[in-house]
C-alpha cells in the first residue's frame, strides 16, 4: 500500500481512482474525531479497498468457416493472439481453439485486438484474422467466420492437404496407447492412470503366466493383472511408466446428466496393434448404443482387441472388443462401454496396495527391420533344399528352429518346384519356347512391407501323438482283421522352453503358446483331446557357431522342473548361422553408411 501524507496526498492521491493510495491525511483525521470508533475499525475499512481484485470478465471465441456447401466447419488448433490496445506495453494473451473450434479467456474490461499468427488452409484458401473489439461485463464472444476473415489464395505449387478431422486427435492421443503381449498372442491396451494401470481384454491375457506391454519399436516392460472380469471381457494391468516418458492418461468419458457419453451416427476412432503393426488408426461411426455396448461398423482386426474407441470430441467411450464372427465384410464390431470397467478400476486401485511394483527393466524387442526379400528369393533357387537340420524329434516333442529362409521355403517352394517340372518337358527340344512360368515374378515384396519375414528365430515344439494302450492292444488281438480305429492321444503338454548359448540363458522376445485342439474321427484314427505347443520367438543371433553349444531345455505341465534336453547339432549350428547371414551384411552396410555420413 503506497501512503502519502498533507495537501501532496490530496492532489497525488484521488483515492478512488487507486484503490493501493491512501491518504494519510484521512487517517490523522479520523484519530481526533471525538467520535466512539475505534482505530481498529477505521483501519478495516481504510484497507478493505487495498486488497480487492480486479473483475475480469469470460472472453469466448468461435472460430467456424462455411464450406461450399454450406456446412460448418470448426476451426480446431488455431493460435489466438489477443492485446489490450487501450493500455501502453500491455502483455498479450494467447490461446488456442479446442477441436470443436472454441477457445475461452480471462480478461479484465476493455478494448482488444485479436489476431491469428497462423493462417489456416481451408478448400484452396488462406484465412486469417485481424479485428478490434471491446470486453465488457457480464461476458463477451466474438465469432470468426468467413465473413469477418482475411482471405488470400493458397500459393501456386502448393498442394492441398486434406486430413480427416480425426487425425488432429489420433496424434494427441496415440501416445495413451500400448501393445499388450501374452503366451496366446498380442492386443491393445490403453493408459488410465498415471500410477501405470492399462486397460484391456480379458481374452488377450487369458491364463497366460507372461504379461508385457510396449510403448514403440524399442521400449517393453513387463506388466501385471491386478484385476479382470471375464464376463465382461476387461483387464486391469500395472506396468511401470518410467521408460516411457511421453506416455500420456487417456481422457475417459463420463456421463453427465443432460448429456450421453456417445450418440448414433457419430464419427468414432480407435488407434490398435494389428497384424505385425502397431498404433494403427481405424474410423467408423456408431450404429447403436447399447446400455452395456455400443455397435460400430470400425473394423477390428487381430490386434486391435482392448484398445480405446474414441468418440468424435476425444474421449474413450469404449474398449474394442469382438467383431462379427459371421460377416462376410466389415461387418459390425462390439465394443464394451468404459462405464462397465469403472467398478474393476477402483478395486485394482485397492489392490495394488498389496502388490510388489512391476519392473521397470526394458524386455527384449524384434529388431527393426526385415529379412531381404531378395536373400529368400535365391535360397528357393537352390538345387536341394534340406529342411532335416531343421526339424527334429526330442522326447515327447516334435520340434523345429524356424527362420526366415526355411519359412520362405515352406510357404513358396512348390512353386519353384512346378517351375522345374514344366522345364523338363521343353529342355530337351531346342525350338520349343523356354522360360514362359517364372513363378518367382509374382513373389512382390508385400510381406516385406507388412512385416511378415522378420529376422527372428522361432522355435516351435508339438507334443506327440501316441495310440493309447488299450486301443494298440486290441487291434494287436485282431490278428489283421479290422478292429476300429487307433485311438489316439497326445503324449504331453507342452509347459516352457529354455534356450542356453553356451552356459547363458537366452530371454525370448516373445514366449509363447498355442492350444491345439483335435476333434478327429474316421476308419484310420479317433482323436479327441487337446494340448498346448510352444511357440517362441529369440533373436537372431541367439543360435550360432560363436555358442560353442547350444542346449534346448523343454518343459511339460506335468513335470514343469525337469526339462528333456536337446543339444543342437553342429550341422543345424551352420545352417542358422548362414540364413541369417544377408541380414547380418545388411545391418553392417547400414551402420557403416550413417557413420561416413553416406545416408
Amino acid at each position: 500500500m503506497r501512503v502519502a501524507g498533507g495537501q501532496e496526498a490530496l492532489d497525488n492521491c484521488p483515492g478512488k481512482e487507486d484503490a493501493q493510495c491512501v491518504p494519510i491525511v484521512l487517517l490523522v483525521e479520523a484519530l481526533t474525531m471525538k467520535k466512539a470508533v475505534s482505530l481498529a475499525a477505521i483501519l478495516v475499512v481504510l484497507t478493505v479497498p487495498a486488497f480487492s481484485q480486479v473483475e475480469t470478465v469470460k472472453l469466448k471465441i468461435r472460430a467456424v468457416l462455411v464450406d461450399k456447401d454450406l456446412n460448418q466447419k470448426p476451426a480446431p488448433r488455431l493460435t489466438l493472439v489477443v492485446v489490450r490496445y487501450d493500455v501502453a506495453d500491455a502483455e498479450p494473451a494467447t490461446a488456442k481453439t479446442s477441436f470443436d473450434g472454441t477457445a475461452e479467456l480471462q480478461l479484465i474490461p476493455g478494448r482488444y485486438r485479436i489476431t491469428t499468427p497462423e493462417p489456416i488452409e481451408f478448400q484452396g484458401k488462406r484465412y486469417s484474422w485481424e479485428m478490434e473489439m471491446t470486453v465488457a461485463a457480464p461476458e463477451a464472444s466474438v465469432e470468426l467466420s468467413n465473413d469477418n476473415a482475411k482471405i488470400a489464395d493458397v500459393p501456386q505449387g502448393k498442394p492441398i492437404r486434406t486430413m480427416d478431422d480425426l487425425a488432429s486427435l489420433f496424434k494427441k492421443y496415440q501416445n495413451c496407447v500400448v501393445t499388450v503381449w501374452s503366451e496366446f498372442g498380442h492386443g491393445t491396451g490403453f493408459v488410465v492412470d498415471p500410477a501405470g494401470l492399462i486397460l484391456t481384454n480379458q481374452h488377450v491375457i487369458g491364463p497366460s503366466e507372461y504379461v508385457a506391454v510396449q510403448f514403440d519399436e524399442k521400449r517393453k516392460v513387463e506388466a501385471k493383472v491386478v484385476a479382470f472380469d471375464p464376463e465382461k471381457d476387461i483387464a486391469v494391468l500395472w506396468a511401470s511408466l518410467a521408460p516411457f516418458k511421453e506416455v500420456i492418461v487417456a481422457p475417459l468419458a463420463k456421463q453427465q446428466s443432460e448429456e450421453a457419453t456417445v450418440v448414433e451416427g457419430e464419427r468414432v476412432f480407435t488407434i490398435g496393434s494389428p497384424l505385425n503393426q502397431q498404433k494403427i488408426l481405424t474410423t467408423g461411426v456408431v450404429s447403436k448404443v447399447e446400455p452395456h455396448a455400443i455397435l460400430s461398423d470400425i473394423n477390428i482386426n487381430h490386434g486391435n482387441s482392448g484398445g480405446p474407441l474414441f468418440s468424435s470430441v476425444g474421449t474413450v467411450v469404449g474398449l474394442t472388443t469382438f467383431a462379427d464372427p459371421d460377416s462376410t465384410g466389415p461387418g459390425v464390431s462390439g465394443i464394451v462401454r468404459i462405464e462397465e470397467a469403472e467398478l474393476l478400476l477402483q478395486r485394482a486401485k485397492t489392490k495394488m496396495r498389496d502388490i510388489s511394483p512391476p519392473q521397470a527393466a526394458l524386455l527384449p524387442v524384434e529388431p527393426s527391420g526385415t529379412y531381404p526379400i531378395d536373400a529368400l528369393k535365391a535360397s528357393l533357387q537352390q538345387q536341394k533344399f534340406d529342411e532335416h537340420p531343421y526339424i527334429f524329434g526330442q522326447g515327447d516333442y516334435d520340434v523345429a528352429i524356424i527362420t526366415p529362409v526355411l519359412k520362405y521355403h515352406l510357404a513358396e517352394g512348390a512353386r519353384v518346384q512346378a517351375q522345374k517340372e514344366k522345364e523338363k518337358r521343353t529342355r530337351k527340344n531346342p525350338q520349343a519356347i523356354q522360360e514362359t512360368f517364372r513363378p518367382l515374378d509374382d513373389l512382390k515384396n508385400w510381406a516385406e512391407y507388412t512385416g511378415e519375414y522378420r529376422p527372428v528365430i522361432l522355435i516351435q515344439a508339438n507334443p506327440k501323438l501316441r495310440e493309447t494302450f488299450m486301443s494298440a492292444l486290441g487291434r494287436g488281438l485282431a490278428n489283421g482283421r479290422y478292429a476300429g480305429p487307433a485311438r489316439m492321444k497326445f503324449k504331453t503338454d507342452f509347459y516352457r522352453m529354455k534356450l542356453l548359448c553356451g552356459e547363458k540363458e537366452v530371454q525370448p522376445i516373445q514366449p509363447g503358446k498355442i492350444a491345439d485342439v483335435l476333434n478327429v474321427h474316421n476308419p484310420f484314427v479317433s482323436v479327441t483331446d487337446a494340448t498346448y505347443e510352444g511357440l517362441y520367438s529369440y533373436p537372431y543371433d541367439a543360435i550360432s557357431s560363436q555358442c560353442g553349444t547350444v542346449t534346448l531345455d523343454l518343459f511339460s505341465e506335468k513335470e514343469p522342473n525337469k526339462p528333456v534336453s536337446k543339444v543342437l547339432d553342429p550341422k543345424t549350428l551352420a545352417r542358422i548361422t548362414a540364413d541369417f547371414e544377408p541380414f547380418r551384411k545388411g545391418q553392417i552396410e547400414v551402420t557403416t553408411g550413417l557413420d561416413s555420413g553416406k545416408l
